[in-house]
């Protein structure tokens, strides 16, 4: 039998076309769309299958299975089985069944991957097993070595008491003040800065239950975040971001990411390139590995010297690929993303060369200013949102408010630097918890000073965002079926990681 000739992509505009003319349903399931805002307007039979109601039924690629309250998801992949076992998922998936459906995923299991085959969806991501390996940070950092791409001195060893740290530390000359991560996990939750025995003792029964942790010393730092895509024909790599980590009016963790920027003066030409470089090489690492695609990496610039260290990778879609793929570069060039679905099709050869694409990222990655802030509930007290504001376009007005234009789900509609666009999370009758996801506000401004924390126009704007959300305590009802379920941060379905 005569193989098929693969079709030839040889240009930007070969691959608009190409997926303008996709017949094959592409599904993105998770609790909100947030990682793949605005791709339905790229990708032909895109849709996304979510449990949050971010857009209040306006959104025409948007599913929305409501939550029916019978069970408690402790994470995006409870949520992702629950949309997969629900009635109109399946009722939508049996009528598309003949065009064997896609799926993508944030966060998924081995449960996922059978419910999945079971449904003749195929998966469009590496096996669970091999990404599930690679997120570890242990391992991480042990592939960065291995590709050249060093970590901040750094020990990995097991740690049952303070004492023993301190000689971990002693012996691998990592100075006395500390950072401590655990191999899994968001890293605003186990990322431990330790200087002194009472810190330790806080978060010892974390540290010393794991088999391994990576001790690093502390340096004064700034984060930088950028995500890339490796393929058969080697590493794609996007615009690179700073990172906004800890800040107060925006997360109660410490070491907990809040939100980016991408903006030109954000870091030299020599910076820029490191980073390039450094990412092909983590890239071309994990396809040897057998990794495929989109993944993420977050580097740490150490302002005193100079260096720049890996901090962590991400093997998946992450918290930044709205940004990575809505920036000014991604329109007028192609969303990184779509790299990721041509590396999945193996009816495809790709005649675009790696190098000019990413030379072209290389002096035109960070045209335009763009933020982002995520804002989290930072108060200690569970209570109920009695106000929360629609997505869409807004303006801040002379008196410091912001005020509604335009309801919708376009990010790119909210382009003036006294515009955002603001995607909502908890809606008016939800559980606001500790640490749970409110809002997504995309902006056009440089909004962090160069220590890290927020600018006075980057106040002002989430100080705005803030006086959207309003609540009220628990009454005794209330009270009662958050201690029968246990689990505060239950009662609200999603996060935006």
């Amino acid at each position: 039998m005569k193989p098929t000739q693969k079709k030839i992509l040889a240009t930007l505009s070969d691959i608009k076309r190409h997926f303008a003319e996709n017949e094959v349903p592409v599904y993105f399931l998770s609790a909100s769309n947030f990682n793949m805002l605005g791709m339905h307007d790229w990708v032909r039979n895109w849709l996304n299958i979510n449990l949050l109601d971010c857009f209040d039924g306006g959104h025409p690629q948007v599913l929305c299975v409501a939550d029916n309250h019978q069970q408690v998801f402790q994470g995006i992949e409870d949520i992702n089985r629950y949309l997969l076992n629900s009635s109109m998922v399946r009722s939508h998936l049996e009528q598309a069944k003949e065009k064997n459906g896609q799926a993508v995923f944030l966060f998924f299991d081995e449960p996922i991957e059978a419910l999945c085959a079971a449904l003749g969806l195929h998966i469009l991501l590496p096996e669970h097993g091999l990404v599930r390996e690679i997120d570890s940070k242990i391992v991480t950092t042990e592939i960065g070595n291995e590709a050249g791409v060093y970590s901040v001195a750094n020990a990995l060893a097991s740690v049952s008491c303070y004492a023993e740290l301190q000689e971990i530390a002693r012996d691998a000359k990592l100075g006395s003040r500390l950072v401590v991560q655990t191999a899994y996990g968001d890293s605003g939750k186990t990322t431990f800065f330790i200087d002194s025995e009472s810190d330790y003792q806080v978060v010892a029964e974390q540290i010393e239950s794991q088999p391994k942790v990576k001790v690093m010393r502390r340096v004064n730092c700034t984060g930088a975040a950028i995500e890339a895509c490796t393929t058969r024909w080697g590493t794609f790599v996007g615009p690179l971001l700073t990172e906004l980590i800890g800040i107060n009016a925006l997360t109660p963790y410490a070491g907990g990411w809040c939100g980016n920027e991408l903006y030109q003066e954000a870091f030299s030409s020599e910076v820029r390139l490191q980073v390039l470089q450094k990412t092909r090489a983590m890239g071309d690492a994990l396809y040897q590995r057998g990794y495929r695609g989109y993944f993420e990496l977050d580097y740490l610039l150490d302002l005193d010297s100079g260096e720049l260290y890996l901090g962590e990778l991400n093997a998946r879609l992450t918290g930044i690929s709205a940004m990575t793929n809505l920036s000014d570069f991604s329109v007028t060039h192609i969303p990184l993303f779509l790299f990721h679905l041509l590396e999945y099709d193996a009816h495809i050869e790709l005649g675009l060369e790696v190098n000019a694409f990413n030379q072209s990222v290389l002096e035109q990655g960070a045209m335009g200013i763009a933020a982002q802030v995520i804002l989290k509930y930072t108060d200690e007290e569970l209570a109920i949102v009695t106000q929360a504001p629609v997505s869409g376009v807004y303006e801040l007005d002379s008196k410091g408010q912001l005020s509604l234009k335009k309801a919708g789900y376009s990010r790119r509609e909210a382009m003036a630097a006294n515009q955002v666009y603001l995607m909502r999370i908890m809606q008016q009758g939800d559980y606001a918890y500790h640490g749970g996801d409110l809002a997504i506000m995309f902006l056009n401004q440089v909004i962090r000073e160069a220590q890290g924390q927020l600018n006075d126009m980057g106040t002002q704007f989430v100080y705005a965002l803030q006086q959207l959300f309003q609540y009220r305590p628990l009454n005794q009802h209330e009270r009662s079926l958050v201690e029968l379920s246990n689990n505060p941060a239950s009662m609200k379905s999603g996060r935006a990681q």
